[in-house]
Parts: C-alpha cells; structure tokens; sequence
C-alpha cells in the first residue's frame, strides 16, 4: 500500500476546506418545493482538483469532506443528507479517473471531466436524490437543473482548467506549460 506524504495530506485539506468555505458562504441557493432544488457553488471545481492531483480516493474523500463541513459551516436549507455528501465525492472520484493514466492537463479532457462529471452528479443523481428524499416532482426539477448544470460547466471548465495548469507547477512539480 502506498503510503501518503504529508503535503498530499495539506494540499487535500486545503482543497476540502476551500471547498467547504465555497459550499457554505460563496453559493446561490435556488430554493422551491420546500427545499433548494439547485446550488450554484465553486465546490466541484476544488474536488475535482484534488481527483487530478491525487487520484480518484483522495478526489472522493475531500469532495465528502468539503460538502459534509460546508452544510455544516453555512445556514442550509433542510436537514443533511450524506447521499448530496456521496454525490460531491463521486466528482473527485470521475475527475481521479479522466486522469490515472495520463496528468497531462488539456481542455478537451477537462471539457469531457466536467461534462461526465456534471451530468452523472448533478443533472442525473443529485435531481434522483431531490425527488426521492423530498418529493419534488422530476418534471419541475429536470429543467431548473438541466439550466443550471448548463451555466456550471463552461464556468467549471475554465476555471478547471486554468488553476490546474496553474497548480500543476505547485504541486507536482511540473513545469507551467503554455496553453495546448
């Protein structure tokens, strides 16, 4: 078993708390049906940085970490629920696997991640979780989340790519490459 080096441990922390600080005070909330039926958040971004940096299980444990300590942290409408917990993890986990085999950091991988990630996440099983755990009727939700799942991703793709371009020098080591 590989054996984790204290600076994994301190970039993921602090990727988890930023995301934490993101989810708790920097996000829109678009309430409806008694509950938020959509959150706009730059969380997704930080757990997807660490899916790319240290791979899928550290993706998958900072994405948990970052949205359980956000609800916590912020005034959140409703109880806590660990399913949207799982769902923010399994961002960190997709992000791990667009990059097991190859770090290399281009913007058609970055532009598929966050698609995959988007659609399976947010569009797919956090607007199940929404309409399982309370209710809300699918026809509502699929089109407020389609919406706001279509803003996310041209925004998560820019900033993705660029502050792991950016990172990648930081924390790998690796030269700052020009844009491909």
């Amino acid at each position: 078993m590989k054996q984790t080096n204290l600076r994994t441990l301190i970039f993921c922390a602090m990727l988890a708390a930023l995301g934490a600080v993101f989810s708790a005070y920097f996000s829109i909330e678009i309430p409806g049906f008694g509950g938020k039926v959509v959150e706009v958040s730059l969380t997704p971004v930080m757990v997807m940085l660490a899916g790319i940096f240290f791979g899928p299980l550290w993706g998958g444990m900072v994405g948990f970490v970052a949205d359980t300590a956000g609800f916590f942290m912020g005034a959140q409408l409703g109880a806590y629920n660990p399913v949207f917990s799982i769902t923010m993890a399994l961002f960190g986990v997709i992000a791990g696997l667009f990059y097991l085999k190859s770090k290399k950091i281009t913007w058609l991988k970055t532009i598929l991640l966050v698609l995959v990630a988007q659609v399976v996440c947010s569009v797919v099983l956090n607007t199940l979780a929404i309409h399982l755990f309370y209710g809300v009727p699918l026809q509502a939700l699929i089109p407020t989340r389609t919406v706001a799942a279509a803003i996310e991703v041209p925004i998560y793709v820019v900033l993705l790519y660029l502050l792991a371009k950016a990172l990648a020098f930081i924390i790998k080591g690796e030269k700052n490459k020009s844009a491909n």
